[in-house]
């Protein structure tokens, strides 16, 4: 490495880094692997620095090797990601402590309500849901779409009843 590239390397590090890291951390949530990711792809810099340094567009470069490179960790974080245990699974008795439940209209059943907020409110998956309630994923899908048509028949007649007087 010549001391020209040294040196465009560290001027390119010094205006880059904050910039990356802030970046990738609202990407990633996380502070350290955030850090970590930008790193990474300096260092990659680094050993490729004769490519980045000829390159048209050296900060397009290098944040295009940190966008792959978080692309990657997030791949990888999503596929070793577990399953939460069934324990996790909320009650029946403290469904009503959610502040979803008090948005979904009256009249639909408690095993209704609880799909609608297993679903949308704590993000599961058909699979989780059917697995919790001892069904196959069709099933599931199946009762969670009558449910959601009910919800939305009730909240547009409540609209209508609410509206009208």
């Amino acid at each position: 490495m010549t001391r020209e590239q040294i040196d465009f390397l560290d001027a390119l590090v010094a205006e880059q880094q904050g910039r990356m890291v802030q970046l990738t951390f609202r990407r990633v949530g996380n502070a350290a692997l955030a850090n970590d990711l930008v790193q990474e792809a300096l260092l990659t810099a680094c050993l490729k620095i004769d490519e980045v340094y000829y390159h048209e567009n050296p900060v397009g470069w290098l944040y295009k090797t940190l966008d792959l490179l978080t692309k990657k960790e997030m791949r990888r974080v999503y596929h070793k990601a577990e399953v939460p245990l069934i324990e996790d699974v909320p009650s029946k008795n403290n469904t009503t402590d959610l502040p979803m439940d008090n948005y979904l209209p009256h009249g639909l059943t408690e095993q209704e309500r609880l799909l609608l907020l297993w679903r949308i409110k704590e993000d599961r998956t058909f699979e989780e849901i059917a697995e919790i309630r001892g069904i196959t994923p069709t099933t599931c899908r199946k009762q969670l779409s009558r449910a959601v048509q009910k919800c939305r028949r009730l909240m547009r007649e409540d609209l209508a009843e609410n509206f009208f007087r």
